[in-house]
């Protein structure tokens, strides 16, 4: 989720353009665009790959503060996260 939130509040994937296609077309139109890879000089997706060495750091801050919150709370979010995804469709 963090991941994709930063994408998109980097402008990366433009949620307005996604949710006004066709709900099969949704999955079709999130594409992270092509950066130029300084080293190579070819354009890559790789920098918006998850990957260890572009999201690790984060994803392990994310696993010690969900295990720091215990089974109770992470119960609770899941709860609230299904109402959320179910309300969607």
């Amino acid at each position: 989720l963090e991941r994709a939130l930063t994408l998109i509040s980097n402008g990366d994937i433009n949620v307005e353009v996604v949710l006004a296609a066709a709900p099969a077309q949704h999955r079709l139109m999130v594409k992270t665009p092509k950066v130029l890879n300084k080293a190579t000089g070819k354009e890559t997706w790789a920098i918006h790959t998850f990957s260890v060495s572009n999201w690790g750091s984060q994803t392990l801050a994310f696993s010690r503060s969900v295990q720091a919150k215990g089974d109770g709370a992470i119960k609770a979010i899941s709860s609230m996260a299904w109402k959320v995804l179910k309300k969607s469709k």
